[in-house]
């Protein structure tokens, strides 16, 4: 009779504690994420900050929470998931113990592999009793993005002309001398302030010298993006490596611009054409590398319509970024070569079409990352 006594109230505190955790295991359970910031650079690490509180008696032994997220946001120990649509998503589980009326706090470490904006879309809370019989599941919609912007790829700028990123270039001849550009010595016409006389070839001919100044104009670079994968087929979309590579490259244009203060503008074929206007400084490095972490892997038109419709009387230096070239982009640099601009093409690997490209312009190899695709 005692065994079947002690029998009995054990069911009752089992099923007791069940219809208990089953009813109120969820109630008055809050839960927040957040991303330590906003916008981050690839390669960062940045921190996700899970809180839960407990705001009743209850205690809660055993709550689990399931962060769904985008693959390229790589926590320790993660594990990659297939769901309906086929498309592989981050997963991270994390276990708490709650007593009642306590909130714990926890900190991810998340490294941004690749640029885009990287979301995570919802964290499922699932709360259980002490026998783990009763779990009690709630979908919690946190939709928090990241922006991950791209990086210059690694390049050596021994690579470049020595001519190429530089503030000013020599010209004809333009409104007024650049006092800084000195090519040498002229005679004095009396018209020249004292400041200008060039003492020491007056000493070396015994007569007044001043000195001659070049005309110069401020450098204006294009860096125009290819999204077209070939000649023949625009329309599909490139291989991820070849992708990123390419938007590392303009990347690296763009910031190498901005350390030497010269204007750049960007323009890319994408699904709807991007154009950024011709700007220097920090400022326009951002927008423009916003504008890139967004790109899509769309290619909206043929490169060489876009090329024919950009106008160029503004810019003295244009690079392409490309994996393909086709007779009319060829003949369009060697149009824009004629025409005195200075043209650059930076390329993960034209192989063949590389012949095609007018002496004039000189190509550059960007190297090609390595990423794993994701369907």
């Amino acid at each position: 009779m005692e065994l079947i006594a002690i029998a009995l109230i054990l069911a009752a505190i089992v099923v007791g504690q069940l219809i208990l955790y089953d009813k109120f295991g969820l109630k008055k359970v809050s839960y927040k994420l957040s991303m330590s910031t906003p916008e981050a650079f690839e390669g960062d690490v940045i921190e996700i900050v899970e809180e839960i509180e407990n705001a009743k008696r209850l205690p809660l032994v055993w709550v689990r929470s399931e962060i769904s997220c985008s693959p390229w946001l790589t926590f320790k120990g993660q594990a990659l998931i297939r769901n309906e649509q086929d498309e592989q998503r981050g997963l991270i589980s994390g276990i708490f113990v709650l007593r009642g009326y306590q909130k714990c706090r926890r900190v991810w470490k998340v490294k941004c592999e690749k640029r885009g904006i990287m979301t995570i879309d919802n964290v499922i809370i699932t709360a259980s009793d002490l026998f783990g019989l009763s779990k009690r599941a709630a979908v919690i919609e946190v939709t928090d993005t990241v922006r991950v912007l791209p990086t210059p790829v690694e390049m050596e700028t021994g690579e470049l002309s020595g001519d190429l990123f530089i503030g000013n270039m020599q010209v004809r001849r333009f409104v007024l001398p650049d006092p800084f550009m000195i090519s040498g010595a002229r005679e004095y016409t009396g018209r020249e302030p004292m400041n200008r006389i060039h003492w020491l070839q007056t000493a070396r001919t015994g007569s007044l010298m001043a000195y001659r100044n070049e005309f110069t104009t401020e450098r204006r670079i294009m860096v125009i993006l290819n999204m077209q994968r070939s000649v023949s087929a625009y329309e599909q979309p490139m291989s991820l490596s070849v992708l990123e590579s390419q938007i590392k490259a303009a990347a690296f244009a763009l910031d190498y611009c901005t350390k030497v203060s010269a204007e750049c503008a960007l323009a890319v074929n994408s699904a709807q054409r991007l154009y950024i206007p011709p700007a220097e400084g920090y400022g326009h490095l951002m927008n423009s590398l916003r504008q890139l972490a967004e790109l899509e892997n769309i290619c909206g038109e043929r490169i060489d319509d876009m090329m024919c419709s950009l106008d160029y009387n503004e810019f003295t230096d244009i690079i392409l970024i490309t994996v393909c070239v086709t007779e009319q982009t060829c003949e369009t640099l060697a149009g824009l070569s004629g025409r005195g601009k200075c043209c650059k093409v930076f390329t993960v690997g034209l192989n063949e079409d590389e012949s095609m490209l007018p002496p004039t312009c000189e190509v550059l190899h960007v190297p090609r990352g390595s990423y794993r695709e994701v369907r």
